[in-house]
């Protein structure tokens, strides 16, 4: 799947959340014309090899929250690009409390393949410190309709927010997997300029995470989400170009995705030298187990020497490993303690 991202900075949003500003991590110094979007939607779709299997994304904004009939007006701007042969569908972010029976009714008319439902936390503390504009209620009540419309939904996480903790992050995880999302993007607080954050920051008010602190708890989300086939579409901040000098301060890391997922690799290979009482594990060498077992910049190898473990491929006598059945493990050992999932 190929995705032509168009940003609408702040569109539909009726409060500015305080890690937010979209002008910041998007490099738009405004709000962006229907023609402007389509010179960048021509312009990405020439980037694809695959030009056949591109969808249309407006992210930034919250796109239900726009006037009913400006959300028409680009809802028929995208199935101009898709008359035309550049895209088969489109998706969205928005904020649960902007989804209601009217608004999906003429969404239903479109080709939808998925809407990202802006979460962040299911905790109402979290909630109100970060200003956002829905309370865990609203959550469930878009999940209703957005089933009763039959409409493909993910949602949108977030760690170390004010007032949030571990536990707080793992049970948002839990809900998101118990609300039958079928995808999940999940990305630590970055403290930006020109944001409420950045002044509580400076204050001294607000402590962001360090980046082994949020790769701690995203990879447990990870697992959770993932156990429950929830696909984990990102992980990380994702900024371009020079809007990567817009960060003031955080766990912002331009790999933190992968970073995550060899924290899983990690995980797997302790658990597995610890149930066959090795040191000395072997695996298949093959590129999907080359890639995962080894690590960001050999993250796994380079952590399990330190361990006393030593990780080699081979194309004989080697240990197959059910990636698939190790993360429901560490799911359950993540959980354990929490009282879910049994």
């Amino acid at each position: 799947m190929n995705i032509i991202p168009l940003f609408i900075p702040h569109a539909g949003c009726k409060t500015r959340c305080i890690f937010c500003n979209e002008y910041s991590a998007t490099g738009l110094p405004n709000f962006p014309e229907f023609e402007k979007l389509y010179d960048v939607a021509v312009k990405y779709h020439g980037y694809f090899k695959d030009k056949t299997n591109v969808e249309i994304a407006f992210y930034g904004g919250t796109f239900t929250g726009l006037p009913i009939e400006v959300m028409a007006a680009y809802l028929e701007f995208s199935m101009r690009f898709i008359r035309e042969g550049y895209a088969k569908a489109i998706r969205f972010s928005t904020s649960p409390e902007e989804i209601t029976s009217e608004k999906l009714s003429l969404l239903s008319r479109y080709p939808i393949s998925l809407i990202e439902v802006g979460v962040q936390s299911f905790d109402k503390d979290v909630l109100k410190a970060s200003r956002r504009p829905h309370d865990v209620n609203d959550v469930y009540n878009a999940t209703k309709l957005l089933k009763s419309f039959d409409m493909p939904f993910g949602m949108h996480l977030m760690t170390g927010l004010p007032y949030d903790t571990e536990e707080k992050d793992l049970i948002s995880a839990i809900e998101v997997a118990q609300l039958g999302a079928s995808t999940c993007r999940i990305h630590p607080a970055v403290v930006l300029k020109g944001t409420a954050l950045e002044e509580m920051y400076l204050r001294g008010e607000y402590k962001p995470q360090s980046l082994e602190n949020a790769l701690e708890i995203t990879w447990k989300m990870y697992v959770i989400l993932t156990s429950k086939g929830i696909k984990v579409n990102r992980m990380g901040l994702c900024l371009y170009g020079d809007t990567v000098k817009e960060v003031v301060a955080g766990p912002y890391h331009p790999a933190f995705g992968d970073l995550a997922k060899s924290k899983v690799a990690l995980e797997i290979l302790r658990l597995i030298s610890s149930k066959n009482s090795s040191r000395k594990l072997l695996l298949p060498d093959n590129a999907k187990y080359r890639q995962f077992f080894t690590g960001y910049k050999r993250y796994v190898v380079d952590n399990l020497q330190k361990e006393g473990i030593t990780l080699e491929f081979s194309k004989k006598d080697s240990l197959a490993v059910d990636i698939d059945k190790y993360i429901d493990d560490l799911c359950e050992r993540v959980t354990a303690n929490m009282g879910v999932f049994r």
